[in-house]
């Protein structure tokens, strides 16, 4: 079974059922595999979609995808309605969301991060919540090779990267690594042929980030560039 093909239904599943559930406050969700490849466009995938449904591993990516988020949840499945083979479009679960313990995402992260540095955790929790979609850590493929994004979520057509530079002199290096990635990115977009959002997100010295938009502004097209603030707050510099 393609393990690309299975995260899209893993991925799929967690944007449209698991995230919004849990962002309305839902105790739990009833899946029914039947409706999955149905909305999907799938057809002959019902093992595939009966897999990131019920799966240990499909359930450790989901709490996995919802700690990186930031949701204080965890996902207990109840197996409902199961037939002998594990598959079927009858086939149901039951995913009831559990607080794991009583203390906000926010304390964990003051309690994780004394210096109150921005990481890159932080960065692909606080951007998700801000373009209203989840991001992911990911190794694309371009033209036969991978390259490794900070801030991607292949559904939406998203990539991106987080620097946090420290460095407060003219900082060059840091520029130039950025500029490494923008053209990488162009080169995503033209091995895929299909527009991508391109996001540059930075933390750290602030003024590398508006020093680089202000002096390649002219080369960068449509690319954008935040800047998270300590207190985590988004801004926008192009």
């Amino acid at each position: 079974m393609c393990s690309l093909f299975l995260d899209n239904i893993r991925r799929y599943i967690f944007e449209h059922y698991i995230r919004p559930a849990v962002e309305e406050g839902n105790e739990y969700i009833i899946l029914k595999a039947g409706d999955i490849p149905r909305e999907m466009h799938l057809n002959n995938r019902m093992p595939a979609v009966c897999n990131a449904l019920g799966s240990k591993k499909s359930i450790d990516t989901y709490n996995s995808w919802l700690m990186k988020q930031g949701y204080n949840v965890k996902i207990k499945v109840d197996p409902i309605n199961v037939t002998p083979s594990g598959h079927g479009s009858s086939v149901e679960y039951k995913y009831v969301f559990i607080k794991n313990n009583e203390m906000g995402s926010s304390e964990v992260r003051s309690s994780n991060n004394k210096s109150n540095d921005v990481t890159e955790d932080d960065a692909r929790r606080i951007m998700g919540r801000y373009l209203g979609v989840p991001l992911y850590k990911e190794r694309l493929e371009i033209n036969g090779k991978y390259k490794e994004f900070d801030l991607v979520n292949v559904a939406y057509r998203i990539v991106g990267d987080f620097k946090n530079f420290k460095y407060k002199g003219q900082a060059m290096a840091e520029m130039s690594n950025i500029i490494e990635y923008i053209w990488v990115m162009e080169k995503l977009e033209k091995y895929t042929g299909t527009k991508w959002r391109k996001i540059i997100v930075g933390a750290g010295n602030k003024k590398t980030f508006e020093t680089f938009a202000k002096r390649y502004d002219p080369w960068l097209e449509d690319v954008e560039i935040y800047y998270i603030t300590k207190e985590y707050k988004v801004i926008k510099l192009r």
